[in-house]
């Protein structure tokens, strides 16, 4: 119904006619009326979105909690790291390698204010053959790539009897250590080698291996020993620091 005229409750000429008025309508002239109250189905529905919020958004941090404590064995989210438990973790998976005769940890070394290194000599067979020797090299790396994480680093070096080998979690650089060591160690004179990491730390960077060879050679020989022993290893290594010692026994 339309009025054409004033009057009839204050609607506009033209306009429909709303059946009833609100206190708005009333007070303040027309087109004034309140928005009108939700139903009670839209009240559920946008209480029931509401709710799935806060239920995803309680996943959610559930989640993110339960992946922090779950590595609690290494530290929290690298701001506690605990460098025992992640030695405890290598010397376990080391001990369980064939070959593997003992496991010697050192204190481990804070690098930073929420970081370690941590190391380990691992004592192997002297008679394994070559391909056991790698292989048993192979899952020292594995095992140190296992237990880093969260702020510590685990390093390892790998007592073979004649051979010394730095092992890290780098397979390439982990890898040419031992084939280094094995190549020094055919050199005439040659009685043992340690190809690792200098005292400044475990470190993969090549100018920071430090390469040792055990020679009973004195004089020109002992020269002669080095300077190969050096073009080697800088061949593998730029940089690496190399010395000659004598047997200790």
């Amino acid at each position: 119904m339309t009025v054409d005229g004033s009057g009839g409750g204050g609607a506009r000429p033209g306009r429909p006619q709303s059946p009833e008025t609100d206190d708005l309508d009333r007070a303040f002239g027309p087109d004034t009326a309140s928005v009108p109250v939700r139903t009670p189905r839209q009240r559920v529905g946008r209480s029931a979105l509401v709710g799935l919020g806060v239920v995803v958004a309680v996943g959610v941090i559930a989640v993110v909690l339960v992946t922090i404590v779950g590595s609690v064995q290494n530290g929290v989210g690298g701001v506690f790291p605990q460098p025992g438990a992640a030695l405890d973790r290598f010397g376990g998976a080391a001990r369980a390698l064939d070959g593997v005769e003992g496991v010697r940890d050192q204190e481990p070394e804070k690098t930073s204010f929420a970081s370690y290194d941590v190391e380990s000599t691992v004592t192997v067979t002297p008679t394994l053959s070559d391909e056991e020797r790698t292989a048993v090299v192979e899952g020292l790396r594995t095992a140190t790539e296992d237990a880093s994480g969260n702020g510590v680093r685990v390093f390892a070096v790998a007592d073979l009897g004649a051979l010394e080998v730095g092992i890290s979690t780098d397979a390439t650089v982990t890898r040419e250590r031992l084939e280094l060591a094995r190549q020094l160690d055919a050199i005439g004179g040659v009685s043992a080698v340690r190809c690792s990491w200098g005292d400044d730390g475990p470190s993969d960077d090549p100018a920071d291996q430090t390469i040792t060879v055990e020679t009973i050679g004195r004089g020109a020989a002992l020269g002669a020993v080095v300077a190969k022993a050096t073009a080697e290893a800088h061949a593998v290594f730029p940089g690496a620091t190399v010395t000659a010692v004598r047997p200790s026994s």
